[in-house]
């Protein structure tokens, strides 16, 4: 009988290939841990990336740099370059542990890494080709490696086949060999009845279970998507969802804790939490967040129940129904303030950044000066440095005069502030305020993200984007109230992290980080991708916008970062909107 193990490869495995730590990876696991006659191995290939010399550049990797590590293995990662060097490498290691694996590599173009109608179409012409093969056989399907799109992808793909003699594999961890998860009886019967399943509501549950883990988005999409009587979290002791109360009344609210890489723990508690809700109650499943043994779990007793499994594909904007595959539009989010309360760690917000909160902002002159300012960038910045106009930036209403070539600034008697631009054939631009006490602050890079916002403020209108906050602020202080409800109680000091600009397009947070001045360093740039992570989840976007072009070290911090892009220079707002609209 011939044995087939078939599985996609993933960011594991290719790590482990190129030997950046101990672990096996779980392709090269699964082969070690049983003997197979043939195994097919689907590689994602992203037509975007072009690994220029994959050789040459693993050479140069300090293998101590967990940066220079990911930013390599971000850059030739589902490229054909890795995909060779992977299929390579896995006919060496099987070779020297004296296995006879026929290894069968097909490389397959999605639009993007959870582009599932692509990934089950791959799935299926696998299959095809394997079930046509003559012979008595045996199919393994291995859940583990890749995403969990791919994992569930095999499970639907494999109703096609009744007749193929089949089992499921995962494995609990990177270095654990695999575990048989077993293949429910009801598999069969419970697809035809969700497919045939109606409803005049689709989107209205009487319970939502969520799998809810580090990854807390799509919970929330699930709330937001979705009318339900009931919201139970699935967690672990080491994720408790009670963040998530802010998002829906008391009574709605409910979690259970699982072991989280037990499988069969995970499906008996929801079975068993589900038995006591009526009969006839409408239940869905949201089975985007956790780990995958909680997704193999969970997705046991949605069909053990024959309730709805779903999950959201933030990339594509949509959210993906398990039983069929129909999808439909991701409800949009409308207030940057919900991702900053599900990220935020209950800190309180500062400062909430409306536009029309900043003192003066209507001014028509302060418009026409911060134009001004733009067109005249080269100027202002030899007030940035060693002339330390920062200096005055927390010191509101403290006299400064300072001058360049052709530009002076000056604050008077804590109130007047003034500012002259001359061009070179003596042409004269002045300006003058009066209860102007933070215009160092204003000069310093102020003037910056107000350019910035101003030229964004199309798309919020055009509903492009949902809202867009400037100068966020979240307080260090965990007691304190909101800025609006208890005023003075923020001191200086207490910022536990501030946005130049924030915004969101109801599918993903943008966080803007605004440079005025030229920079030579390039540590704000991994700072800027830690924040946007922390705050927007893995599909957030970090922006560096910047008057001047990146000097060479934070143009290659930039480069290698997956979440982080830098724009400068004539056209700088249309190309964050670029980033937006392709987003």
């Amino acid at each position: 009988m011939k044995k087939y193990l078939m599985t996609w490869y993933g960011i594991t495995d290719i790590r482990a290939s190129i030997q950046f730590g101990e672990i096996t990876g779980p392709v090269l696991g699964a082969l070690l841990a049983e003997d197979y006659t043939d195994v097919v191995i689907l590689g994602f290939t992203n037509s975007s990336k072009k690994g220029a010399d994959f050789h040459k550049d693993m050479r140069k990797i300090d293998c101590s740099n967990l940066l220079e590590v990911g930013g390599f293995i971000d850059s030739f990662s589902n490229t054909e370059e890795s995909h060779e060097y992977f299929y390579q490498w896995l006919e060496e290691q099987l070779k020297h542990a004296n296995k006879n694996t026929r290894i069968h590599f097909k490389q397959v173009n999605l639009q993007h890494l959870n582009d599932i109608e692509g990934i089950y179409e791959a799935d299926i012409l696998a299959l095809d080709t394997v079930s046509a093969k003559k012979g008595e056989k045996l199919v393994t399907l291995y859940l583990s490696p890749g995403t969990s799109l791919m994992a569930s992808a095999w499970s639907f793909a494999a109703l096609k086949y009744p007749d193929l003699k089949k089992r499921l594999i995962a494995s609990p961890c990177a270095n654990s060999p695999p575990e048989n998860v077993s293949l429910p009886s009801e598999w069969l019967e419970w697809h035809g009845k969700q497919v045939m399943t109606t409803s005049d509501c689709p989107e209205q549950y009487d319970v939502i279970f969520h799998l809810f883990g580090e990854q807390r988005m799509p919970a929330l999409f699930g709330i937001t998507h979705f009318s339900s009587k009931k919201h139970v979290f699935v967690n672990s002791e080491q994720f408790p969802a009670d963040v998530m109360r802010q998002f829906i009344d008391d009574e709605q609210f409910d979690e259970i804790s699982v072991s989280p890489f037990d499988p069969e723990n995970v499906r008996s508690v929801i079975v068993k939490h589900i038995e006591s809700f009526p009969s006839n109650a409408r239940i869905g499943f949201n089975l985007t967040g956790g780990t995958k043994l909680m997704y193999a779990g969970a997705f046991s007793a949605c069909k053990k129940v024959n309730a709805t499994p779903f999950y959201f594909n933030s990339h594509a904007n949509k959210v993906i129904y398990l039983n069929d595959f129909q999808s439909s539009d991701i409800k949009s989010i409308y207030s940057v303030e919900d991702f900053i309360k599900l990220n935020g760690g209950n800190l309180p917000i500062a400062n909430t950044g409306h536009w029309g909160e900043i003192h003066n902002i209507d001014d028509p002159e302060r418009g026409k000066l911060t134009q001004l300012l733009w067109n005249k960038r080269s100027l202002i910045v030899q007030l940035y440095g060693d002339k330390k106009l920062n200096k005055f930036n927390d010191k509101e209403g403290v006299d400064f005069k300072l001058s360049g070539k052709n530009i002076s600034v000056e604050l008077k008697n804590g109130r007047k502030a003034t500012i002259k631009i001359t061009e070179n054939n003596g042409k004269e631009y002045s300006f003058s305020f009066l209860h102007w006490n933070n215009f160092a602050r204003y000069l310093s890079g102020g003037w910056f993200e107000e350019y910035v916002y101003a030229g964004l403020q199309p798309l919020l209108d055009s509903k492009k984007i949902k809202d867009m906050r400037i100068g966020f602020e979240i307080s260090a202080n965990k007691g304190a109230k909101s800025n609006q409800e208890n005023q003075g109680i923020y001191i200086a000091g207490s910022i536990y992290q501030e946005f130049d600009i924030v915004l969101t397009d109801g599918k993903r947070l943008y966080v803007i980080e605004c440079k005025s001045g030229r920079r030579s360093k390039g540590e704000f740039v991994e700072k800027l991708s830690s924040i946007t992570r922390q705050f927007g989840g893995v599909e957030g976007r970090g922006i560096v916008a910047s008057c001047f072009a990146p000097e060479k070290v934070p143009k290659e911090k930039a480069l290698q970062s997956s979440n982080v892009e830098w724009v400068f220079g004539e056209g700088l707002v249309d190309k964050i909107e670029a980033i937006i609209c392709e987003s």
